[in-house]
């Protein structure tokens, strides 16, 4: 059938919805009783000829009606369809944006943002779809807008403006006119922001901070397997009634030295380098949406992102102040390296805080995030959206801003937050992006397999870490096999006397990796493996055997507790700790504590204090595996060859290690792990020396040339030659 249009007047809308398919197709929801008369649509206010195709009725008792026009679309137009005599509807880009056309056209790889130059500041915007974008130029102190400066269409989608650099240091926005809608926001490349993000700031950052924050070299890291990740948030570190930080809860704090707590050990930085950790992760600090950043409340752990290139300002001295973010992160990193630490940025980039308020969304509606096939939003999050990292110009976004922190901040390493919603190409992107910047950098995430609609081949999933290089991944079945399953309360793992989960734990102790006829594996080397058994998420250790060993005296709970992250320490693998729990940190059964007060979520110093025997044991287990490389094997053949388990009664298991150099003093090594409540011996054949066992971890031999090896309940014993 062919139609040509008449012209039209507006009553009431007859049309619910259209939208263009592609580049060719456009789709139209015709509401029932009206779906046998013609449709009219014009280009521009110019009628347009066009073919039914294809039409079906809808669940909800609509014609849908699939028509392709005379000529190619263009997203420079605007297409209006209606019935004559009835409402106008725009015809919006919904699936055209998710097309492959659609990437070949406007796929960019140019600048974005602000480019300074000599005498002006270039603002480049990609939104092939919008129809007119100003940018505002607003007061720093009153944001009254002072000037707007019309962008103008170049290739690809791209969106350009010269800005006069007299306007450096004030406020911008964008105003932005799609077919869905009208919206100011902030440049989503906005490197600087005002108080809670409202606007981006005109200032060059990254001249800023050449020009006044000192650097100094990375720490060194040969291998990732020689890495232990410390994970922090910066506010927990410090609102402790009895720190003593000049600074709590803010940027400048987790720097601070010279810190002790009530019975003089040593607390923040100080107690950080003492403990032996490489490198500390910080729960985000991209700019987030939750916490009134004048007022610092409430407070929250920070994944709710708004601004992915900005930092954020609630732990900032001066939140008003917007170089004052930028100035006292920077610094933070620079003195973590100063204190031979390195530093790992939490990314969100899965989902942002609110779709339908993001710039991302304003600019590009539709293309950003991902859609189930009935057309609803994806939440493989649980938060309401999911990021299509599939689409070129948010996996550009991704590689973007992790190579901007890494080269402007400085950063060594990245955590990848729900890192399976992301699609395996782009975390390969990443990794290429970050090894020409510098190949030691840490990239790992979380490799759970969620519910959002990409091929299980594409998803950034532990299932497929084969698939993506030198890439990490948190490892679940350690961290349920020591303590129980997360989602079960009351569950019990190997620490705590359940010896069906002996067989998990095997395949972890390796590094995860396959054994013929010994184990299964899971990675492809143990660089792979992120070995774990608490972090920010669930229960702490301590609060989720408390709850699965009621019956249980704390003594004995303890002993689990630590026996739990001896086994983290000294598993092949790299090694990560949730700050605190080398002393059993607690959140008071709080399960999920990310808006909790800080009562729930401070590192509590005086239990610190209180439990300084467990500190000293993980420090020097610590220093044990940094001074041995038998604990820090980095290929699967190392562990091939020199790696095997001994023979051990049921829940219990012992294993002996290799040296992999003639000049470690420990060429020969045997754990032993009792996941019984009962002590067991071995015969030791052979000069042994015992250094770890029951709650006792030591430099120098405990026991020298022992008949028998005793292994106590819920231990841990060392043993080496």
């Amino acid at each position: 059938m062919h139609h040509t249009p008449d012209q039209q007047t507006t009553t009431h809308a007859t049309i619910e919805r259209a939208s263009l398919l592609s580049f060719e197709l456009i789709r139209l929801e015709v509401v029932p009783e009206y779906e046998a008369i013609p449709v009219q649509i014009e280009q521009n206010g110019r009628p347009v000829d066009y073919t039914i195709v294809d039409e079906r009725w809808t669940e909800t008792g609509t014609m849908e009606r699939d028509v392709r026009l005379s000529g190619p679309v263009s997203l420079e137009t605007v297409y209006t369809v209606f019935h004559p005599g009835h409402k106008t509807i725009v015809a919006v880009p919904r699936e055209i944006v998710q097309t492959k056309e659609f990437e070949r056209r406007y796929a960019y790889d140019g600048p974005l943002g602000l480019v300074f130059g000599a005498t002006t500041i270039e603002a480049f915007i990609w939104s092939p779809v919008a129809f007119s974008i100003w940018v505002t130029v607003h007061d720093e102190t009153t944001s009254r807008e002072i000037e707007r400066f019309r962008m103008t269409r170049q290739s690809r989608g791209v969106w350009h403006a010269d800005i006069p650099r007299l306007y450096e240091g004030l406020l911008y926005r964008l105003h932005v006119k799609t077919p869905v809608e009208t919206n100011d926001v902030v440049d989503p490349y906005a490197k600087a922001v005002s108080l809670n993000g409202e606007f981006g700031v005109l200032v060059d950052v990254e001249s800023h901070l050449a020009s006044s924050v000192e650097r100094v070299e990375r720490p060194p890291l040969r291998k990732a397997t020689d890495a232990v990740i410390y994970e922090l948030h910066i506010r927990d570190f410090t609102s402790h009634p009895s720190s003593t930080s000049r600074m709590k809860g803010l940027y400048g704090s987790v720097a601070e030295t010279g810190l002790t707590t009530q019975a003089g050990h040593s607390a923040g930085l100080d107690y950080i380098k003492q403990l032996g950790v490489t490198h500390v992760q910080l729960l985000p600090v991209h700019d987030f949406g939750s916490v009134d950043e004048a007022t610092r409340m409430p407070y929250n752990w920070g994944y709710d992102p708004i601004h992915w290139f900005a930092i954020e300002g609630s732990y900032a001295s001066e939140p008003r102040a917007p170089l004052s973010r930028v100035t006292e992160y920077a610094e933070l990193v620079t003195d973590l390296h100063r204190a031979g630490l390195r530093v790992v940025v939490d990314v969100v980039m899965n989902h942002v805080y609110v779709r339908e308020q993001s710039a991302l969304e304003a600019l590009v509606p539709y293309y950003f995030f991902r859609y189930e096939h009935d057309g609803t939003v994806a939440n493989g999050t649980g938060v309401g959206n999911d990021t299509a990292s599939e689409r070129y110009m948010m996996r550009r976004m991704i590689v973007d801003c992790v190579t901007y922190f890494a080269s402007a901040y400085h950063v060594d390493g990245f955590r990848f937050d729900l890192m399976g919603i992301h699609d395996v190409e782009t975390m390969n992107q990443v990794r290429i992006a970050l090894d020409k910047i510098d190949r030691s950098i840490l990239i790992y995430g979380e490799g759970w397999d969620l519910a959002t609609p990409l091929s299980p081949s594409m998803k950034a999933t532990s299932h497929n870490a084969a698939h993506m290089p030198r890439i990490g991944h948190f490892n679940d079945m350690m961290r349920d096999a020591l303590k129980g399953s997360t989602f079960n309360d009351r569950e019990r793992g190997f620490v705590s006397g359940n010896e069906w989960r002996e067989w998990e734990l095997r395949e972890c102790l390796t590094g995860a990796v396959q054994i013929p006829n010994v184990t299964v594996g899971r990675f492809p080397s143990p660089q792979y493996t992120i070995n774990y058994v608490e972090a920010h998420d669930n229960h702490t250790t301590y609060d989720k055997l408390k709850l699965a060993c009621e019956d249980i005296d704390e003594a004995t709970r303890l002993r689990m507790q630590r026996f739990a992250t001896a086994i983290v320490l000294t598993s092949q693998g790299v090694p990560f700790l949730h700050a605190g729990q080398e002393f059993g940190r607690t959140k008071h059964g709080v399960e999920n504590s990310y808006n909790a007060p800080d009562r729930i979520n401070h590192l509590d110093w005086d239990l610190r204090d209180e439990r300084a025997c467990e500190v000293e044991y993980v420090k020097t287990l610590l220093k044990l595996r940094r001074r041995h490389t038998c604990f820090r094997y980095d290929t699967r053949q190392k562990v091939i060859e020199q790696f095997k388990f001994l023979p051990s009664p049921p829940g219990v298991i012992a294993y002996e290690v290799t040296a992999s150099h003639s000049y470690d003093a420990w060429q020969r090594v045997r754990v032993y792990l009792n996941g019984t409540f009962e002590d067991v011996t071995f015969h030791a054949e052979g000069d042994w020396n015992v250094f770890v066992q029951g709650e006792t971890a030591s430099f120098t031999p405990i026991d020298r040339n022992p008949a028998e090896i005793r292994v106590e309940s819920l231990s841990m014993t060392i043993i080496a030659c």
